[in-house]
């Protein structure tokens, strides 16, 4: 398996973290990525020249680098052949390097001293500890059910999201929901339940970097249709699905993460008829439809028009109250459902029940947290464009109608360049092609606004100093090393 320059910055994740030179924490980051299996025996490393630019640091840092492990016995090379792991390549294929990993880089490590700007997770909010604080030991006790095997979840909750759901337009039975650890398992059992392997999955042409994962994973091939401000164009689309015969499309129709757009209401009708309509399955992720930041609701999801069409409707708690809860849905047809629901039993079985009760008792306060959630946004949002006004007045981007995350385009180079070195400079961001099924935008960078005025004014100003950095030589031309 021969790795490109992107699949091995993707390995080694957030690899200038600590201390010494560059070039001594590129090698531990090597060592670890082969130490950790993501490196697998038979793997082919990139030449130092093209990872060097795609690290942004010079050809020296790599070449050194490579030059130490070698020594170690823990990279092998020879001329013509080029630097690759030893041993003999596992049956099946690689290791983890195709997965967005920088997305969840906060994540997997301590990421002490840096902001991290490069996930749309916001913190928990004021009502959420209030709540909790004012649960006694009797209410968390009602969730104490049999088993505690229910792999449906919790009826109470299923009936609470069915109804929330047919307020907004789509008449759902509690049959018809399944309640998943947070928005992102529903994603992916709805893949896997709907999804086949070497298949084409629509998309829009940046989109949620863990759908990509999902869609990656399930052997599937992610391909792109355009958007503009008002998100998905129906004809494109109505095109794409008529010429790639995919297996699914998935969309994020309100709001769009990671642009910010919202998909008109003439627009929801289109595809529904269009596409839905015609059988094919759709995934709409309405993970961030509550967050209308600039004013605009959301119109009624594309279920709402084909009620009994193939459509899957996927929403959570995460962002209005606390990603932390782990409580998401999917809300399809009676027959989806019930197949997503047999998928969760084979991925952990059923979800906690406490939380699935603590997040019912949540619902009930919905608007209320909506309004504090959306004040919050709109509060670091300002900050964000302020900041960027005044410290990047070269970048441009268009303002967010709702969600958390503002899609900046770069004067010049690339984001993935720019990426390595905001993180050296001690903010952490997602590069635009991380976000592309095909790679595309590379000249944009993903900024979220769900952090505090405080995190958010940091990061800037960390942004705009390694901004100054990547600008002294130019990416095109040189590597930058801060």
């Amino acid at each position: 398996m021969r790795l490109t320059p992107r699949q091995t910055a993707l390995a080694i994740g957030r690899w200038a973290d600590g201390d010494g030179t560059l070039q001594a924490r590129l090698a531990a980051a090597l060592r670890g990525a082969v130490r950790r299996g993501e490196l697998t025996p038979g793997a082919t490393l990139p030449p130092e020249r093209a990872l060097a630019r795609e690290l942004a640091v010079s050809r020296t840092t790599v070449v050194g680098a490579y030059a130490e492990l070698k020594r170690d016995g823990v990279l092998q090379s020879r001329q013509g052949r080029g630097t690759w792991v030893p041993g003999p390549a596992p049956r099946g294929g690689g290791g983890g390097a195709d997965i967005t990993t920088e997305l969840f880089g906060g994540m997997l490590g301590d990421g002490a001293g840096l902001v991290d700007l490069s996930a749309a997770c916001p913190p928990a909010s004021s009502m959420f500890r209030a709540l909790v604080e004012g649960l006694s030991g009797a209410a968390l006790a009602d969730a104490v059910i049999g088993s505690g095997y229910i792999s449906g979840g919790l009826p109470e909750l299923r009936e609470a999201v069915a109804e929330m759901l047919s307020a907004e337009g789509v008449p759902t039975a509690p049959e018809q929901v399944v309640i998943t650890n947070g928005a992102h398992q529903a994603i992916s059992l709805a893949v896997a339940v709907l999804g086949r392997p070497g298949s084409p999955a629509l998309m829009e042409s940046c989109t949620y970097p863990g759908a990509l994962d999902v869609v990656r994973a399930a052997g599937m091939r992610p391909a792109g249709v355009e958007l503009d401000a008002d998100g998905v164009l129906p004809d494109a689309l109505e095109a794409a699905v008529a010429r790639a015969r995919p297996a699914l499309v998935y969309l994020v129709p309100a709001f769009h993460n990671p642009t910010g757009a919202l998909l008109a209401p003439d627009r929801v009708r289109a595809v529904a008829e269009r596409v839905a309509a015609r059988g094919t399955p759709v995934i709409e992720d309405h993970v961030m439809r509550d967050l209308h930041v600039g004013g605009r609701r959301a119109p009624a999801p594309i279920a709402a028009h084909v009620p009994d069409a193939p459509v899957v409707t996927i929403g959570s708690v995460s962002k209005v109250f606390w990603g932390g809860l782990r409580v998401g849905w999917a809300r399809a047809p009676r027959p989806i459902a019930e197949r997503i629901a047999r998928a969760r039993v084979l991925a952990d079985l059923a979800g906690p029940l406490i939380a699935q009760h603590i997040a019912l008792r949540l619902l009930a306060h919905r608007g209320e947290a909506v309004r504090a959630r959306v004040d919050a946004l709109r509060l670091s949002l300002d900050v964000l464009e302020d900041g960027l006004r005044g410290h990047l007045p070269d970048w441009t981007w268009t303002t967010p109608v709702g969600g958390g995350t503002l899609w900046a385009r770069l004067p010049w180079g690339d984001g993935a360049g720019f990426a390595q070195v905001a993180q050296r400079a001690g903010v952490a961001i997602l590069p635009g092609a991380a976000m592309s099924p095909d790679g595309a935008h590379d000249d944009h960078v993903r900024l979220p606004f769900m952090h505090g005025p405080d995190v958010v004014g940091e990061g800037v100003l960390r942004l705009a100093r390694a901004w100054e950095a990547y600008s002294r030589v130019g990416a095109a031309r040189a590597p930058v090393i801060v």
